[in-house]
């Protein structure tokens, strides 16, 4: 399991979505039918050795995102090579679509591009949620558009779709002195960094939250 199961649970595992979320509504039961307005990717590698890594934080954050939502999230389908789960957010019951991409963090984009594609949204209607290690633990950073900043998910991401889709990084920082960036990123984090961690998750789940319902410029306006 992994850094925080026991928080969360194996939200990404095998079952059935739920019938019926906390309005009364069923669920729409075919993912392929469903009509989201929000693209919202957690980015990562996956598989049970990663679990715990610096560079799942985008993974965490999605499943702690979904956690949030208790009944108003369906379980997980595989679509587009992401495990994807449809999804109700806020007062507005507005609908989402969270993926969480099964390509590995350099090929992003195999599945983003095509979940793009099938679900017909265009890239200002996605947020893509990463780990960054020049920003310190703790911190978060929400961004419209831009480059990819030496982030291989976001450059696959990129090449996908274009670079005009907001991006919440999240701080996995500070990179120690004369540390392998590879060697930091796939590594877990420290037992002394884990409640901190811990913290940093629930903070950007909310922080994801509030973006669906508020949009970019103020999820900016806030978090920076």
């Amino acid at each position: 399991m992994g850094l925080l199961g026991g928080l969360f649970g194996k939200l990404f595992g095998k079952g059935q979505p739920r019938g019926v979320d906390r309005g009364g509504v069923p669920l729409v039961n075919d993912i392929g039918k469903f009509k989201p307005e929000l693209l919202v990717v957690g980015l990562g590698n996956p598989g049970s050795d990663y679990d715990g890594t610096r560079h799942n934080v985008g993974f965490d954050v999605a499943d702690a995102f979904c956690a949030a939502l208790s009944g108003d999230v369906s379980a997980p389908v595989e679509r587009c090579e992401a495990m994807c789960r449809m999804a109700f957010c806020g007062a507005a019951r507005k609908p989402v679509l969270v993926a969480k991409p099964l390509t590995y963090m350099n090929l992003s984009g195999d599945a983003v591009g095509p979940l793009v594609k099938k679900y017909g949204l265009s890239g200002d209607r996605c947020l893509i949620i990463v780990d960054d290690f020049q920003i310190p633990l703790g911190k978060l950073r929400f961004r419209k558009d831009g480059s990819p900043g030496g982030h291989n998910g976001l450059k696959s991401v990129s090449a996908a779709i274009g670079a005009g889709y907001p991006r919440l990084r999240v701080g996995i920082g500070p990179l120690p002195p004369n540390a392998s960036v590879i060697d930091f990123v796939l590594g877990k984090f420290e037992e002394s960094e884990r409640a901190d961690v811990a913290e940093t998750v629930k903070a950007a789940a909310e922080a994801v939250a509030f973006m669906v319902g508020n949009g970019i410029d103020a999820a900016m306006n806030k978090y920076n």
